[in-house]
């Protein structure tokens, strides 16, 4: 008797297609991952390198078993999602950096398709792997400049397409894409000013409108991640509930794309960070801003704003449009990983996953920013460290590990002191493990510590003669002791 599911189709049939779909599925994670290691090696080892062949040996052997099976091999970049024969290519927090790596190789190149063919031999294939990955491979080049190379190397059965110039328009107009960063920025606080005022009146609330705002922040997160997180260090001490549910939406959602969440997991993610604090409207503005030590009745005021904000949200006229994790968001974010902080449940096993997420980047964003009851912030760096005490505890040790590989050894927004007795402000932490300690850093003073509007430079670069690093980090500054505002710099890069 063969087993049927409720649609009728065989139990033998769908089990057949799920294995398939899987068999798929790992085909294509190896595909992405020999790829790209084949193309770092190609930046680390000589041609001739056991390493390097080996890596190569590996790609080769696994594109001609593509290419019998499948009869094509097609890498795809298009609309910041990396395709393998039609088939988006999922990532994870331990592939992130190589997604990272292979979009910047396209996007440098002008390429929107790579595909192999049949009759590709394995020395065309390493000449293409050098070519593309090697050290030529770090430099800018043009689609036309890229193909001419492949010529002159006599590759075939290689087949390059080029970026369709508006999908090229938006790469490369990094300039747009931080000002429309900038705007988006400051319309979320907008409209979470008019939320609050709305919400605490009894009105309707716009959900559909945090909907957009939520997939504007995502796409903004694909295209300048960096630049979104160096926004999350603007602190506005008059509004702090609204920037900081702002700075926490957006580190969610960078949070939320390195483990690989879909687009719609995001937009959930997105929301219920940014409503996460909505029930402090029912917190009086004397406890909230208070300077000195709470007594234990305005603690208890405090603790309840959990509750108030999942009522708040329960209550919702736009309830259908709003995802339910938000509920639990507003509810659990002062919950710890270990079940206790507040509110105290009586049955609860665990936390939401979208709360432990969420509770990581609340901490984070408060503890780094000043307060009329702590004049002084932390700095990034410190809070990180001071966190990653707490792991297992207040946070979840896996999830906090990736947040903490996220943030990096410089956090984005760092000031830090050179070698070359210059200053400079981290815009981007390099993804790599072995270079942690080696960011992209924007100029800010010259050797004489005079300030100046410098360039971002790369801190793996090295100097062609002596092969040693032409600068590296020496020590990590308070930017008040050197009267820097951090966020004037990112915002200067969005106007």
């Amino acid at each position: 008797m063969v087993e049927h599911k409720a649609d009728g189709v065989p139990r033998a049939t769908l089990d057949y297609i799920d294995s398939e779909k899987a068999s798929l599925s790992k085909t294509i994670e190896d595909v992405f991952v020999r790829f790209s290691s084949a193309l770092k090696t190609a930046q680390i080892y000589a041609p001739n390198n056991l390493t390097f062949v080996n890596q190569n040996n590996l790609l080769f052997s696994l594109i001609q078993n593509i290419l019998t099976s499948e009869g094509e091999a097609l890498f795809q970049f298009r609309e910041n999602t990396l395709f393998f024969n039609s088939v988006r290519v999922k990532f994870d927090f331990s592939s992130y950096h190589r997604f990272k790596f292979l979009a910047e190789g396209f996007r440098k190149k002008g390429i929107e398709k790579i595909c192999f063919e049949s009759g590709l031999t394995e020395d065309d294939l390493i000449e293409f792997v050098i070519l593309f990955g090697g050290a030529n491979g770090r430099e800018g080049n043009s689609f036309e400049g890229f193909q001419e190379k492949m010529r002159a190397k006599g590759i075939s059965n290689i087949n390059l397409e080029k970026i369709h110039p508006y999908e090229m328009s938006a790469r490369s107009g990094s300039g747009e894409i931080k000002q429309t960063a900038c705007k988006v920025f400051f319309k979320g606080i907008t409209h979470l000013k008019e939320v609050f005022e709305r919400a605490d009146q009894k009105k309707r609330i716009k959900i559909k409108t945090t909907r957009r705002l939520m997939q504007s922040m995502i796409n903004l997160v694909g295209e300048c991640e960096s630049f979104m997180l160096g926004l999350t260090n603007l602190k506005n001490y008059d509004e702090y509930t609204l920037n900081h549910s702002i700075n926490v939406s957006i580190l969610a959602l960078c949070f939320g794309r390195r483990l690989g969440l879909e687009k719609k997991e995001l937009v959930d993610l997105g929301i219920g960070a940014f409503f996460h604090d909505i029930g402090k409207l029912e917190v009086p503005e004397e406890v909230l801003n208070k300077k000195g030590k709470l007594d234990e009745n305005e603690w208890k005021i405090i603790t309840q704003h959990p509750h108030h904000g999942a009522e708040k949200l329960a209550s919702l006229k736009e309830l259908s449009y709003l995802p339910v994790g938000a509920l639990y968001i507003a509810l659990e974010h002062h919950n710890w990983a270990d079940l206790s902080g507040y509110p105290k449940y009586w049955k609860k096993k665990n936390v939401n996953f979208y709360s432990r997420i969420v509770k990581i980047c609340d901490v984070f964003d408060a503890v780094t920013t000043k307060r009329v009851y702590r004049e002084n912030a932390m700095s990034r760096h410190k809070a990180l460290s001071i966190m990653l005490e707490k792991s297992g505890t207040e946070f979840d040790a896996v999830l906090l590990k990736v947040f903490a590989n996220m943030i990096g050894v410089y956090p984005i927004g760092t000031l830090v002191a050179l070698d070359s007795d210059e200053l400079g402000v981290v815009v981007e932490t390099n993804p790599e493990v072995a270079f942690m300690l080696r960011p992209k850093v924007k100029l800010i003073t010259d050797k004489g510590k005079n300030k100046m509007d410098g360039e971002i430079i790369d801190l793996t670069e090295k100097d062609t003669e002596t092969e040693k690093y032409k600068r590296t980090v020496v020590k990590i500054l308070d930017p008040d002791e050197y009267d820097v505002n951090i966020a004037e710099y990112f915002i200067a890069q969005g106007q």
